[in-house]
């Protein structure tokens, strides 16, 4: 997963990528791996990478031309996720069968990201969003706006 908005971010602020890998106490190469596609970056370490630049999560990862919603919550709460991710299912009609099959994992993984139990992977989170046009934000808890305008 390629996160071109990340360099061009990064570039913006005049910043070099140890000073962001400083920043997340990470070493530089995982950072650097990010921006060229290497390596997948975490929710968690994503949300502050948005949290600093003042972005949504859906513009970061070139779901949106919108660079920022109102935001509720810079935090990821568990239970926030888990709880929006039944909410989207149930809205869609779907079975959880549904959407584990469209993430190639397991019914139990699945399970846990609906109790809130374990935070998806970015990658999972962000097919999520592609197939089902919600907003990455909005699963995490951090807007109330549930759809995203989609990027040009």
């Amino acid at each position: 997963m390629r996160f071109k908005r990340l360099k061009l971010l990064r570039e913006e602020k005049e910043l070099k990528q140890y000073d962001l890998a400083n920043l997340l106490n990470i070493d530089n190469t995982t950072y650097s791996g990010w921006e060229t596609g290497k390596d997948t970056i975490t929710l968690r370490n994503l949300n502050k990478l948005c949290n600093y630049y003042d972005v949504s999560i859906d513009y970061l990862l070139n779901l949106t031309d919108i660079r920022n919603y109102k935001i509720i919550n810079k935090e990821i709460d568990l239970k926030v996720v888990g709880k929006n991710l039944r909410t989207m299912r149930k809205e869609l009609n779907l079975l959880q069968k549904d959407i584990f099959n469209l993430l190639n994992t397991t019914s139990s993984t699945y399970s846990a990201y609906e109790t809130g139990k374990v935070l998806m992977q970015t990658t999972f989170i962000y097919m999520i969003a592609k197939e089902y046009g919600y907003s990455i934000d909005w699963l995490l808890g951090k807007t109330t706006n549930k759809k995203y305008e989609k990027a040009h």
